[in-house]
């Protein structure tokens, strides 16, 4: 597996991060977005933020509308040999989507319980590592944290208070 080095996976998580702050100045401001890119030839295929509030679907993470696009541009339900990037470590859903999507390689900035749970609370404690660990294929879907971590906490702050001036209300369950 041809792994992308630490200054290739924070320049792309930097122009992830440029791309999900274009959703501050939406109607529904996100801070989570993924990004996916081929392992072999490092080109772009997709990338999406979060519309869980915009399309009232639960489902709609960054993680979920990114393997979504891609698998459809690619034509094909298989992402092996490919990488995804996301602003905030994928919740258990999106980790278990990644690892149906058969993605080789998993990158994300922010912690969910000690970032995002401030801002966005969390459903579950399951981390993507332990997800990892018990798949049933091999090689095992890697796992690489806190990429940019710092950006990515900035741009959950950033769209907190984006919500906050502009008297945008998360749905009463959150």
């Amino acid at each position: 597996m041809n792994t992308p080095d630490d200054a290739t996976h924070r320049e792309r998580m930097a122009a992830l991060l440029k791309f999900t702050s274009t959703s501050l100045a939406t109607d529904y401001p996100s801070p989570f977005g993924a990004s996916i890119y081929d392992l072999q030839s490092g080109e772009f295929v997709a990338q999406a933020y979060d519309t869980v509030i915009e399309r009232c679907d639960p489902t709609d993470h960054a993680e979920m509308n990114a393997v979504r696009l891609a698998t459809r541009k690619l034509r094909r339900l298989s992402l092996a040999g490919h990488i995804l990037y996301s602003t905030c470590e994928p919740c258990p859903m999106c980790m278990s989507a990644c690892i149906w999507a058969e993605l080789d390689v998993v990158v994300f900035g922010a912690s969910t319980l000690e970032d995002a749970n401030r801002y966005w609370p969390q459903a579950s404690d399951l981390t993507p590592e332990e997800l990892a660990g018990r798949m049933r294929r091999s090689p095992k879907c890697v796992v690489v944290p806190h990429v940019e971590r710092s950006g990515c906490q900035a741009l959950f702050a950033r769209c907190d208070q984006a919500r906050r001036d502009r008297r945008l209300e998360l749905p009463p369950h959150r």
